[in-house]
C-alpha cells in the first residue's frame, strides 16, 4: 500500500486554492456581499486573511504543484510532462493548474473582476482535467465520475470554509461530500470483485472514519454562535487530508493480488 503523499498534498492544495479562488471571485462580483453581517470577532468586509485571499490561493496553488514534482522519478524534467496535450489528461492537468497559478499570482497585485473571473473559470477547468487524470482504467471503483465529484466538493467546501459569511453554504457543501463518502463505498459494495475489496478498505480504513469524525465535527461548528472562518477552514482541511490519503491508499488496483489466484 502506498500513501501517495505527494499526489494528496498536490490535490488537496490545489483543490483549496481553487475553492477559495471561487468565492474570493464571487466576493468582488458582488460587492453587495460585503455588507452582509459579520460573525463575532470578524471585521465587516475583511475574511479570515485580512484581506489577502489571493496571496493563500496563489502560495496554495504554487506548493500544490511543487509537491506533484515529487511523485516524478525525475523532478528536474517536469516540464516533460506537459508534452502529450492530445492524448494525455496529466498534460492538460498540468498545463491548466500552471495556467491557473500564474493568473492567481496576478491576482495578487492586479485583482481586477475579469482577471479574478477568469482565474477562477481556470482553476474549475483544473478541477475537471483532474478528476479525468484519476479516474484511472485500471482501478473499477473511480474509473468514473466519482473523483470528479468528490474533488469538486472537496474544493467548494474548503473555500467555502475559509470565506467570510458563507456558513450556509459551507454547512450544504459539507453535507453533500459527507453524504457522498458514505454512498459510494456501498455502491461498490454491490460491485465486482475489486470495487468490493475497496469499498472494504475504505469502510476499514480507521483514516476514512476520521476524516468524516471531523467533517461532522465542522458541520456542527457551522451552529456554533461564535464559529471563525480560520478555525473552519483548518478542521475541514485536516479532514479532506485523511480522507484523500484514503483514495490514495486504500482503492485497489486490477493488479492487487496477481500470482494470487487462491
Amino acid at each position: 500500500m502506498h500513501y501517495e503523499f505527494p499526489l494528496v498534498f498536490f490535490t488537496v492544495l490545489t483543490q483549496l486554492a481553487v475553492g477559495m479562488a471561487v468565492f474570493a471571485a464571487f466576493g468582488m462580483l458582488r460587492p453587495a456581499d460585503k455588507a452582509v453581517s459579520t460573525a463575532p470577532g470578524q471585521a465587516a468586509g475583511v475574511g479570515p486573511f485580512g484581506g489577502k485571499e489571493w496571496y493563500v490561493v496563489a502560495g496554495a496553488a504554487l506548493l500544490g504543484l511543487a509537491a506533484s514534482m515529487l511523485h516524478l522519478a525525475q523532478p528536474w524534467r517536469a516540464a516533460t510532462a506537459l508534452t502529450n496535450m492530445g492524448g494525455s489528461w496529466l498534460s492538460r492537468e498540468g498545463l491548466v493548474f500552471g495556467l491557473f497559478a500564474a493568473l492567481a499570482c496576478l491576482c495578487c497585485f492586479k485583482p481586477s473582476r475579469l482577471l479574478c473571473a477568469l482565474t477562477a473559470v481556470a482553476g474549475l477547468a483544473g478541477i475537471i482535467m483532474q478528476g479525468m487524470t484519476y479516474a484511472v482504467i485500471s482501478m473499477p471503483a473511480i474509473s468514473n465520475g466519482v473523483p470528479m465529484l468528490l474533488f469538486a466538493l472537496t474544493s467548494l467546501s474548503l473555500g467555502a470554509a475559509f470565506a467570510q459569511n458563507r456558513v450556509g453554504v459551507l454547512r450544504v457543501f459539507l453535507g453533500m461530500l459527507m453524504a457522498v463518502l458514505l454512498i459510494v463505498p456501498c455502491v461498490w459494495a454491490s460491485g465486482g470483485t475489486i470495487m468490493q475489496a475497496t469499498a472494504h478498505a475504505w469502510l476499514a480504513s480507521p483514516l476514512f472514519w476520521g476524516g468524516l469524525a471531523l467533517l461532522g465535527a465542522a458541520f456542527g461548528l457551522t451552529y456554533a454562535a461564535r464559529q471563525r472562518a480560520c478555525a473552519l477552514g483548518l478542521l475541514v482541511l485536516c479532514a479532506v487530508l485523511l480522507s484523500r490519503i484514503v483514495f490514495f491508499k486504500d482503492t485497489i488496483h486490477t493488479a492487487t493480488g496477481l500470482g494470487l489466484p487462491y
